[in-house]
Parts: C-alpha cells; sequence; structure tokens
C-alpha cells in the first residue's frame, strides 16, 4: 500500500528490474556502521520522495552491525552493494556512481533526514539554471538550529578562523570567521551562488553531465571531498549553489566513522593529512618551501586539536563516572 502525501500516493523508487522507465533522481548513500540512522535515512527519503522517478543505492561498506541485512529486510526497494572491504567514503560512492541510471545524482550522508519538497525543490532550481553544477540545501542540525554548511575553501584563513577552529568556538560571531561561514549575514530566503566556497555533501544534487565533466570523487578524501568535488565542479565551468528554501536536518557525525575513541583521534590526523592532500592538489601545485611550512602548521594544528580532544574525552568520562546509573528491579 502506498501512504499519502497531500492528497497522493508516495512515489516508491524506480526497480530497474522490473521497470524500463528513466530515472532522473539517483540518491546514492555510503554507510559504515550506521544501521540506526541510515533506518531513519531511508524512512524520511520513502516519506519525503521527489514526485519524479528515482532510485536509491545504498554501498554498505563492510558495516559489522547488521546494516545491509536491515536494508535487505525493511527497504527491498533500495540498490544495496556491500563491500567487502571498508574501502572509505569516496570509493563507496564512487562504487553507486558507477551504477546509478539517474539524470541527476544526490550525495546524501547516512546520518540525515529529508524534509517534505526538498528534492523537488532542487530539481526544479536545477532545471532552471543549467550554469549551476551543484547545489546544496539548508542544512539543520538535531535541535532545528542552522547548520553552517557554506564555507569557504579549505585555506590558512579557514584553519585559524573558520568553523572548526577555537577562536570560532570561543568568538563564534567575530568577523574573520563569519568571511568563512558564507551563510552568515545573507538573506536565507532565496538562492544564492557560493563564490570560492563549496556546499557540504551531506546532501546536495549534482547533474550527471556535470559528473561527466567533472569527474567521481576523489578517492584520497574524507574531509574537503565535497570542497575538492566543488573546486573541479567550478573549475569546468559550472557555478555552486545554495538553495535555502530546500531543508534537510543533519545529525552530524551520528554514524561509525565517529562512533569510537580510535576514530575520533583518526579523524582528527586523517583531517591534517588530508588538509595537506588538498594544499598540494589545489594551492601550491608545484614543490616548493611553502609546503613544508604549511606541513609544520598543520601538525601543531593537529597537537592543538590533539589535546583538546584527550580535555574533551576526560571531562566525558567524569560526567559519565558521575552520572547515576539506574537500579536493576
Amino acid at each position: 500500500m502506498h501512504k499519502e502525501l497531500n492528497g497522493q500516493a508516495k512515489r516508491k523508487p524506480t526497480n530497474p528490474s522490473l521497470s524500463s522507465e528513466p530515472v532522473v533522481l539517483s540518491m546514492v548513500i555510503a554507510s559504515h556502521n550506521t544501521r540506526d540512522v541510515l533506518s531513519d535515512c531511508l524512512r524520511s527519503i520513502y516519506d519525503n520522495p521527489p514526485t519524479e522517478a528515482y532510485e536509491v543505492i545504498v554501498v554498505d561498506d563492510a558495516s559489522r552491525d547488521g546494516s545491509s541485512e536491515m536494508v535487505r529486510e525493511n527497504f527491498p526497494e533500495v540498490r544495496l552493494f556491500v563491500n567487502e572491504t571498508h574501502r572509505h567514503y569516496a570509493n563507496s560512492n564512487n562504487r553507486a556512481l558507477d551504477v546509478a541510471r539517474g539524470e541527476y545524482v544526490a550525495f546524501l550522508n547516512s546520518d540525515i533526514l529529508v524534509m517534505p519538497e526538498a528534492f523537488d525543490r532542487m530539481l526544479d532550481f536545477l532545471r532552471s539554471r543549467p550554469d549551476v553544477g551543484v547545489v546544496g540545501c539548508r542544512l539543520l542540525n538535531e535541535d532545528d538550529t542552522l547548520q553552517m554548511s557554506v564555507k569557504s575553501f579549505p585555506n590558512w584563513e579557514a584553519a585559524l578562523f573558520g568553523g572548526r577552529s577555537f577562536v570560532a568556538r570561543l568568538f563564534p560571531n567575530n568577523p574573520f570567521t563569519r568571511r568563512h561561514l558564507l551563510q552568515i549575514g545573507l538573506d536565507l530566503t532565496t538562492p544564492f551562488e557560493v563564490e570560492n566556497g563549496y556546499v557540504s555533501n551531506a546532501a546536495c544534487i549534482v547533474p550527471r553531465k556535470v559528473l561527466d565533466k567533472a569527474g567521481n570523487l576523489d578517492a584520497r578524501f574524507f574531509n574537503h571531498s565535497d570542497a575538492d568535488h566543488c573546486k573541479r565542479i567550478v573549475d569546468a565551468g559550472y557555478k555552486c549553489y545554495y538553495l535555502p528554501t530546500a531543508v534537510i536536518k543533519h545529525l552530524n557525525h551520528k554514524g561509525g566513522s565517529m562512533a569510537n575513541l580510535v576514530a575520533r583521534f583518526r579523524h582528527l590526523k586523517n583531517f591534517e593529512v588530508q588538509s595537506y592532500l588538498y594544499y598540494c592538489k589545489h594551492v601550491e601545485k608545484n614543490p616548493s618551501p611553502m609546503r613544508i611550512i604549511v606541513a609544520l602548521g598543520l601538525f601543531a594544528h593537529f597537537l592543538a586539536s590533539a589535546s583538546a580532544q584527550v580535555v574533551k574525552e576526560v571531562v566525558g568520562a567524569a560526567q559519565a563516572l558521575r552520572t547515576p546509573r539506574a537500579s536493576s528491579p
């Protein structure tokens, strides 16, 4: 039975084995140990689907939490692919891109919740603007506050004053940080072009013709994967846009990539390594003394970040110890 949405039956995803109907939108989701949030994500897609033909492709990246079994049992319409070994974010997405049949491709994190009409609004916008190569949507945090998902391309200023910096945490409204969080101070009721920056690929749509020209995700990146991809799309001659009237909730790292202590510290290390790769790929393309200076700066940034994470983990552990446990019946 189809559930009702605004008086109309909700569209189910196109089953490629049963239908020759052209697919308009391919949704690709890479998942690693995110069974519960992935289930919520897929349910939200079915509750708020696009009105045109679509398919959902999930690549389970060697999860050990029963994610693939959950998808097979509860969401049989999903095109499920399972990596036998952990191949990471970009490779998993690229595997989905290789089999996607849609005219447009939506990159979705497994920890997002789709709001009504989000897909239709992004598709309508892309059709009206053939010069646009990627469109992002308004992302909300779990408490419905605005998520800072439109940022300047990575550079040394962003490292010091960007959304993840210590300065931004202490003084979130300082003018230097505002230059790198590009939504601040803008009219969030109308679309705007993201110049010298990028939209988060937690939820964005790219036309297939643009992917054919700009290429798939760079497998070396997890951090800065969206920045790198948007940069290549812009370099290919297209524009990057933010569409605030399309809304999706992003639970932000509720999945497996940040679920344990070792993973969180590995993430800090990988962030610095991939920042250096981005710098060498897009900024200082030839060997120079600046590469050495940047590498030393990133190492110092890692030491500061790791120290702050140690404090955070200790405080969290202390709070957990002080929290009284429920007594057994």
